[in-house]
């Protein structure tokens, strides 16, 4: 039953991580610790090898539909990589649970960008390429450090700083997004962290969900979906924090 109920998690999990740019780690890690009762490192470590499966299964189709700006993809992903080394190093060194309070605040934080984030209109003339990279770091420190993808950062970042309309920016978050992962998830599996049961229940949950995701991604509004998805998080958080 615990497998079946990961499989079907992770058809939504996938779904609402296409729409909103981002890995599906922020809805893993507190399902695997708070419902499954994972270790939190375990989690993290699992989730971000999960999210690989995830960013893959949705970037096929944008790079399909040529939503994927390669230009800055490719610009900000360095930085992105050396940050999620850098993020998986500092949770492998903490206790337990500092690392679920870790986790708390930072599912509080997302969950709060994500509220009161905004999207506007882009030219799509890339500017700011520098300053994109620099915040990029500290999306890829975040997901090695909570085993998320990092997109609730890097879609705001393409948005707002470099110019990228929304849904190119959601499209490139997605295919950058399983690069990080990768880079982050070679310091856990080092570490022997990624638990492969886990990985697989999600993954073959992640693959159509993700996969439908993209495609209604074309026509869908995904504000409200986010805010749902926001409050959820902001929960989950708070429950992390107070144990």
């Amino acid at each position: 039953m615990e497998y079946l109920l990961t499989m079907a998690s992770g058809v939504l999990i996938g779904v609402v991580s296409a729409l909103a740019g981002i890995g599906g780690g922020t809805l893993m890690v507190p399902f695997m610790t708070l419902i499954l009762g994972i270790n939190a490192k375990v989690a993290v470590a699992s989730s971000l090898m999960t999210v690989i499966i995830t960013s893959s299964s949705a970037a096929y189709v944008y790079l399909k539909d040529n939503m994927v700006n390669m230009k800055v993809a490719l610009s900000l992903t360095p930085a992105t990589c050396l940050g999620a080394v850098i993020g998986s190093h500092i949770t492998i060194s903490l206790p337990q649970e500092d690392v679920k309070k870790l986790l708390g605040y930072g599912l509080i934080i997302i969950s709060l960008m994500m509220i009161f984030g905004k999207t506007r209109e882009a030219s799509g003339r890339v500017k700011k390429i520098k300053e994109g990279s620099s915040a990029s770091f500290i999306a890829g420190l975040m997901s090695g450090m909570l085993g998320i993808g990092g997109g609730v950062l890097k879609v705001p970042i393409m948005n707002l700083v470099m110019d990228l309309p929304i849904k190119e920016a959601v499209a490139t978050s997605a295919f950058m997004i399983g690069l990080t992962a990768s880079t982050g998830t070679m310091v856990y599996l080092a570490k022997g962290l990624v638990d492969p049961g886990l990985v697989a229940g999600f993954a073959l949950g992640i693959i159509p969900g993700a996969t439908l995701g993209a495609k209604l991604l074309k026509g869908a509004k995904p504000k409200a979906i986010k805010t749902i998805f926001s409050l959820i998080l902001l929960y989950a958080g708070i429950k992390l924090v107070l144990g």
